[in-house]
């Protein structure tokens, strides 16, 4: 069954599922940004084009993507393992069809970033200017585009921000585990250690300190950045690099005053209940 890895755009969900790459995978196995599918665990984005083109699914029309929303899940979970699979899709329904259900989906592991900082990061990675990257995380029609044979298309429902961060708390038919960012940077150690005490409670994943440790520090920013530097990376987006910078608090001195205050006023409820203000 699947193990979602969501979260809004820019948000952590790379630093997450690289973590766990590391955490699964042989120590002594080089860290690459080439893959992160594992033998034993799925974690590309859903959905991607080689399963859109394998199961036959027209994705030039985004309805039938969300048609086939259930059934490409079922085609991942034949497999009879635990599936990860990493989304920025809303926990939502569209004309009556679910992005999830309870047969195809085991949990979920949820990264949410203050919005001010995710503005930054989001902007750089689009690059657009900070006022449009904030209409974008207004509008609860925003969608994300992946490139196909014919250009890009529609693969995914974002929603705005809040929207995004609200759908996936809501969801009741799954244990959710919600983690924030900043708390991945400021304690590693126990807010990583989180996530593998979650997963071993609801799958075979094994805890094990040593392993949270080594991985932590093999997937240190200024390590993956510097991975990105002599590879390159696949999902970078239209900016220089992915891993642009992996600080907290950068909105303080490099957004806009009256940009913060808006995105204060208009996320003011989920801000306050993560303790952002």
């Amino acid at each position: 069954m699947i193990i979602w890895i969501s979260s809004y755009p820019k948000s952590g969900n790379t630093w997450v599922r690289y973590f766990l790459k590391s955490y699964f995978e042989p120590f002594d196995k080089k860290l690459t940004l080439k893959s992160t599918k594992l033998d034993d665990f799925y974690t590309l984005n859903f959905p991607n084009l080689p399963l859109l083109k394998e199961l036959n699914i027209d994705y030039s029309n985004f309805a039938n993507i969300i048609k086939n929303w259930i059934p490409m899940q079922s085609f991942i979970n034949l497999n009879n393992r635990t599936n990860f699979c990493k989304t920025h899709n809303a926990m939502c329904t569209i004309n009556n069809y679910p992005f999830t259900n309870k047969e195809n989906t085991l949990g979920a592991i949820y990264i949410v970033r203050d919005p001010r900082d995710v503005v930054l990061s989001y902007a750089n990675h689009l690059q657009l200017s900070h006022e449009e990257t904030v209409e974008r995380m207004f509008d609860s029609k925003n969608g994300e585009f992946q490139p196909g044979e014919k250009g890009e298309y529609n693969s995914t429902l974002t929603g705005s921000w809040s929207d995004n961060y609200n759908s996936w708390k809501s969801y009741k038919s799954s244990k959710i585990l919600i983690i924030k960012y900043e708390d991945l940077i400021d304690n590693s150690f126990i807010y990583f250690s989180k996530i593998i005490k979650y997963l071993s409670e609801i799958s075979e994943v094994e805890y094990d300190e040593k392993k949270i440790n080594q991985s932590i520090e093999k997937t240190a920013f200024d390590k993956l950045r510097s991975l990105e530097e002599k590879e390159g990376f696949e999902e970078k987006g239209l900016g220089k690099y992915f891993f642009r910078s992996g600080k907290k608090g950068s909105w303080r001195s490099q957004l806009d005053v009256n940009l913060s205050r808006k995105i204060r006023s208009r996320f003011k409820k989920e801000m306050d209940e993560l303790n952002y203000i």
